[in-house]
């Protein structure tokens, strides 16, 4: 089966429900929805929901737990919805692979159920192209439909704000939109509840159009950066480029306790990342221990190969002195340029 897009899959899900689809991207707040859309299609009756409406975390699934899951028919209904999160394609072996696909190979069996697999955004290689998507992914779509969750583009996502501002009843000019997403970012989960703040702050105040005056005070300004290429810049005394980071980041007013916070918590990691390899863990082994988040490992490994732990150690020992210093005297972001310039 060819990928399709959300809007294809949401036309589609109009006139028929398939027997599985596989969901990934980029954008996870769309395949949210688009679940909730399925449990809404399936299960209209929230009293039938416990029944025709199954999820399945990789932490509890099995290939057999799968299988007993198609098995019973639904009640009082036409279809039954079973939804597989979790997953991480880019760690499970090829055996693992193997096995999930020999259960979906039975859903034609069953065809009283609709087989979902949601993928966390760089959960699976993805390919080059939802043309040429990877073999992982071409393996897949032999039983389940692939469903691409991109980016929304800037115009649908200027139109998204403005529906959802319109819903709640507030007006929002295409300028103000636009410094909406300056100031918030483009994370739709971030969005959405932002949008739901300046709603009942704007209403509460007994108007009914957001200024960006309002965006300042009630909403929380994006602090995604690259803390991996901030602290690449700290390690390799490139103070100029971490310094620059620094500026935008003064520039968005983001407090200086969370970007210090994002730094130390970085070459902790390293650190962390760096004495387990030695010891012999995987990133794998590292995710399943909770010591950090498997994805983070890897990133983790692969910087922390180029630093010497002795270099970590007194990286972190300085930002254990900026530290004291941001939290004995109100100085702004002075501790954090010291850090930055210290050798």
């Amino acid at each position: 089966m060819k990928v399709i897009s959300d809007s294809e899959f949401r036309g589609q899900l109009k006139k028929e429900l398939g027997t599985g689809y596989l969901f990934y991207g980029e954008e996870d707040y769309l395949k949210a929805h688009a679940i909730s859309l399925l449990k809404e299609k399936v299960s209209p009756d929230p009293a039938y929901a416990f029944f025709n409406i199954i999820k399945l975390d990789i932490l509890d699934y099995t290939p057999e737990k799968l299988t007993d899951a198609l098995m019973p028919p639904p009640m009082m209904a036409d279809k039954k919805l079973i939804i597989l999160t979790g997953f991480d394609f880019t760690v499970l072996k090829q055996s693992e692979i193997d096995d999930l696909c020999s259960v979906l190979s039975l859903v034609p069996e069953y065809d009283y159920n609709t087989v979902v697999i949601s993928v966390a955004s760089e959960c699976i290689d993805e390919g080059y192209s939802a043309a040429k998507p990877s073999d992982v992914i071409n393996k897949l779509s032999e039983y389940l439909q692939p469903v691409i969750f991109e980016k929304s583009t800037p115009a649908k996502l200027s139109s998204w704000i403005a529906r959802h501002f319109s819903h709640s009843g507030v007006k929002i000019s295409p300028e103000t939109v636009n410094f909406l997403i300056d100031y918030c970012g483009t994370s739709m989960y971030r969005l959405s509840n932002e949008i739901e703040k300046l709603c009942a702050y704007v209403l509460y105040s007994g108007r009914d159009e957001v200024t960006n005056d309002d965006i300042r005070y009630v909403s929380v300004a994006d602090v995604d950066f690259d803390a991996f290429a901030l602290t690449d810049a700290i390690m390799e005394e490139r103070a100029s480029d971490a310094l620059a980071v620094l500026d935008f980041l003064k520039s968005k007013k983001v407090d200086p306790l969370i970007i210090f916070g994002e730094i130390s918590r970085t070459f902790c990691d390293l650190l962390i990342a760096k004495n387990l390899a030695e010891d012999g863990m995987t990133p794998f082994e590292i995710g399943k221990a909770k010591l950090m988040n498997e994805y983070r490992a890897k990133i983790c490994l692969r910087r922390a190969a180029k630093m010497s732990r002795e270099k970590l150690c007194r990286k972190i020992k300085l930002c254990a002195e900026a530290d004291r210093q941001l939290k004995l005297s109100p100085r702004g972001y002075s501790p954090i340029e010291m850090l930055i310039c210290s050798k």
